[in-house]
């Protein structure tokens, strides 16, 4: 073949939490936009946590909300425990900001020249131009990409998720890890452990089929 299969990946938890950082808490309060729409539905499936029962009741009378109506989840910021169990629990594992790249990208279907990491992005990048036989002076003066301070922010985040949400991580996204050699105690704090009893494996094997 003439052509150069190349592909990037990310830790998966680092595309979890990077995209309810991006798409989730930055309130776009834009109604007819997709990752909106999900802030407010998760808000109102945990809406004990953030409404009075009189925002509450709201949603009881209004079964289908107009998009001109101010409804009470319109500035709520669900926390990001609650952002995981959404989007671990129903259709929406799909999206592709947070869909295993194992089966996103057909990682075993096509034998990729050349896998990079988001996270030595910058070192990767320099050893794919050299592979490809092209230069860029000024690549390594530049540079766009998260900090150090980020990943801590990040890891922080899951410092709440509990045994069983983390669990539920490590099966969703276990050929990832596999095959790009990241681990989910990556963005587990020192003090944070796990351990996922096997009935709760073979129930996630019903909810994935697989």
């Amino acid at each position: 073949s003439n052509f150069t299969r190349v592909i990037f990946v990310r830790h998966p938890l680092e595309r979890l939490a990077s995209a309810y950082v991006d798409k989730i808490a930055s309130l776009t309060n834009e109604p007819f936009l997709l990752y909106d729409s999900i802030r407010r539905a998760i808000c109102r499936k945990y809406s004990s946590f953030y409404l009075t029962d009189a925002q509450r009741k709201f949603y009881r009378i209004h079964r289908r909300i107009p998009k001109t109506i101010e409804e009470p989840c319109y500035n709520v910021v669900p926390k990001f425990e609650h952002f995981i169990a959404y989007i671990m629990s129903n259709s929406m594992i799909n999206d592709v900001h947070w869909y295993p790249y194992s089966k996103l990208c057909y990682t075993c279907l096509f034998k990729y020249n050349f896998i990079g990491k988001y996270e030595t992005i910058e070192e990767d990048l320099g050893r794919l131009l050299t592979y490809l036989g092209l230069e860029s002076k000024d690549w390594n003066n530049v540079n766009h990409f998260r900090t150090g301070k980020t990943r801590e922010h990040y890891k922080s985040m899951y410092s709440n998720l509990n045994n069983q949400l983390l669990c539920t991580l490590k099966y969703v996204y276990r050929d990832d890890f596999k095959l790009f050699d990241y681990r989910l105690e990556d963005y587990l704090t020192d003090k944070k452990t796990i351990s996922c009893s096997p009935s709760h494996e073979r129930q996630l094997r019903k909810i994935y089929k697989k």
